[in-house]
């Protein structure tokens, strides 16, 4: 656990920060000026590669890991599925009433019981599917693998196989649903199956004591390992002990104007208020890092604000 406020780290989980360079245009902006001064101060992390999609990131700087026994939850996500020339796309829809919710979970319960599986209701409103099992079937989390191709779930494994045979006795049980037909009716998304994915367990060693923003998904997994949340990325830091700072917007490709306005939020938002908190010594250092790129982790400290001028990254 980290100890005094100079030793306090503030990282920042900035998915698409470096997905589109060059994507704006708008180099006159003196937020973005200033964010690639910042940028281009800090030193590469060495050897701190990240998980994939920035919830594994998260998951795994709280201290989530994976074991290969035992009772577990996975977030399940509702999605469409769309068939490609050889393969399914799986997309999130929008939302679903809990009478939608209720009549579609009611025609899925010989297919749970079967696996051994119970859905449930988060408190943030987030289905959950809990299961017994032996071996590990992670899988990519939504923000990797939404609006992909879906990869097959390997049939090695007690977990695996029964997580395939599920998946495709809900796809039984919901094709041509009256709840689905009526949603493609009004023009919304049809539920045709889950996006299964889980963290692991909790209680791993971390120092993070406070995570903001990540929405609906950054609470569960805070509230799972026992860990202070704030819904607002630019939120107060936690008085001691490192704070993760979830800043999602990007992860989804936004136009070029969209894409200028978050990047200029980034900047004067989130990241200057802590600027200044490094400059005064209220911080030890301040994290960026890019889920979506690989051995993306950059590291600010208070003496390389103080140095010369280096030359700018521009996001």
């Amino acid at each position: 656990m980290t100890g005094g406020r100079a030793d306090r780290r503030v990282i920042h989980l900035l998915p698409g920060l470096w997905a589109s360079p060059g994507a704006t245009a708008a180099d006159g902006s003196a937020p973005l000026r200033r964010l690639a001064r910042w940028l281009g101060r800090a030193r590469p992390v060495e050897g701190r590669g990240t998980a994939p999609g920035w919830e594994a990131a998260l998951a795994q700087r709280l201290g989530y890991r994976q074991q290969g026994a035992g009772s577990r939850t996975w977030l399940a996500q509702p999605v469409q599925l769309t068939p490609g020339m050889r393969d399914l796309v799986a997309s999130p829809v929008d939302t679903v009433a809990d009478a939608e919710r209720q009549a579609l979970w009611s025609a899925a319960q010989p297919e749970l019981e079967a696996a051994g599986a119970t859905l449930a209701l988060d408190d943030d409103g987030l289905w959950v599917l809990s299961m017994d099992a032996e071996g590990d079937a992670s899988g990519p989390p939504p923000s990797v693998g939404l609006g992909r191709s879906m990869v097959a779930h390997s049939l090695q494994g007690d977990v695996a196989r029964r997580l395939q045979v599920l998946a495709t006795g809900l796809q039984m049980a919901w094709f041509q649903h009256p709840v689905n037909l009526e949603r493609e009716r009004q023009g919304r998304g049809a539920v045709h199956g889950l996006w299964l994915w889980t963290p692991g367990y909790a209680g791993g060693p971390t120092g993070v004591q406070r995570v903001c923003g990540g929405g609906a998904i950054g609470r569960w997994l805070a509230r799972g390992a026992g860990i202070d949340w704030c819904p607002d990325p630019a939120g107060t830091s936690a008085e001691s002990g490192d704070t993760v700072v979830v800043v999602d917007a990007l992860g989804a490709p936004p136009s070029p104007e969209r894409r200028l306005e978050l990047l200029e939020s980034l900047a004067d938002d989130v990241v200057a208020p802590r600027v200044h908190a490094l400059l005064r010594g209220g911080l030890g250092s301040l994290e960026f890092v890019d889920p979506q790129s690989v051995d993306s982790a950059l590291r600010l400290e208070r003496r390389q604000m103080l140095a010369f001028w280096r030359r700018p990254r521009r996001p």
